[in-house]
């Protein structure tokens, strides 16, 4: 169980609960990230044809060293990185409205503070591509979240969503992977240190649990204090997909298939499942992000760090 100030911000006045008594449960074990470098053997990249085309790999505790390996080698040649989280919905609404657009930056902060304090992520996807040309994709399943446990928040719409999208929940707590493992993975990989550019669609969410996850700790007080941890993290290259997409086109909005089918950014003849929702999403993220980038050119400069969901809506 948390400290009793741990989740604070919950009985701020301005958080409304939508579903009542469920228990405030910690996000992820808060194991620190030692910074020691440990040395995993070293592999050629011999994967299976499929899994070179986009593929996206699902990953659990049993295949989580294996595939580990594979990313080792992979970060240090990262130029994009897209990052799609999954979660369980959201419980709390601001007191102020419940119009996004008639909160400011700092209050919509708030809520998703609050709403990533009490609601575990249930899995990251991954989409990198490297600088010879290559696409690679993982799907990390997180352990945590028990849907058979009434301790563990949920929105029941978008949890019917998820396992319509292929999440298997009767899994996750049986054979999911440790949040504090995927952490030290993602650092260690190198994947932070190749400095590549980052993208996500509709962000706000996405980098809040991921900021969350790797820092191992709760999302600080202030929206000017998380933005730091952000470019502390992954540095100044983030975009948000949807933010571009807008700038591109007005009538380029909508869902990330919508957006996607709209740029044409899926390549002729190649289709994307929909049975993992996070690596597909980040696949989507990242061929969107790939074409958004040709179009607009140093133009999308401007829109660094600049999320949906919180600076803009």
């Amino acid at each position: 169980m948390p400290e009793p100030d741990t989740f604070s911000l919950l009985s701020s006045p301005n958080i409304k609960q939508v579903q009542q008594n469920v228990e405030q449960t910690p996000l992820f074990d808060h194991r620190s990230y030692s910074g020691r470098k440990k040395t995993l053997p070293r592999c050629e990249i011999r994967s299976p044809a499929s899994s070179m085309d986009g593929t996206v790999r699902s990953v659990w505790a049993d295949n989580f060293k294996a595939e580990s390996r594979l990313l080792h080698q992979i970060a240090p040649r990262a130029r994009h990185v897209a990052l799609n989280m999954q979660y369980p919905g959201c419980v709390f609404v601001h007191g102020n409205s419940r119009n996004h657009r008639d909160l400011t930056a700092e209050e919509r902060y708030e809520l998703i503070r609050a709403n990533v304090a009490l609601l575990m992520p249930l899995q990251v996807g991954i989409a990198v591509r490297t600088d010879d040309g290559r696409r690679f994709a993982w799907e990390f399943n997180l352990r945590g979240f028990d849907i058979t446990s009434g301790k563990h928040a949920r929105d029941p719409k978008s949890v019917a969503y998820l396992t319509g999208c292929g999440v298997d929940f009767s899994r996750l707590p049986r054979a999911g992977i440790d949040g504090y493992r995927l952490r030290w993975l993602l650092r260690d990989s190198g994947l932070i240190r190749a400095r590549p550019s980052w993208a996500t669609f509709a962000g706000a969410y996405h980098v809040a649990y991921f900021v969350t996850m790797m820092y191992g700790e709760k999302l600080p007080h202030s929206l000017n204090a998380f933005m730091e941890m952000v470019r502390q993290l992954i540095g100044r290259p983030l975009y948000d997909v949807k933010r571009l997409a807008r700038e591109h086109d007005r009538s380029c909005v909508g869902a990330l298939s919508n957006v996607v089918g709209k740029l044409t950014a899926v390549p002729p003849g190649e289709g994307i499942s929909k049975s993992k929702p996070a690596g597909t999403g980040s696949i989507m993220a990242l061929l969107a992000f790939e074409t958004l980038k040709k179009k607009l050119g140093a133009d999308m400069e401007k829109y660094r760090h600049e999320l949906c969901g919180l600076q803009v809506v």
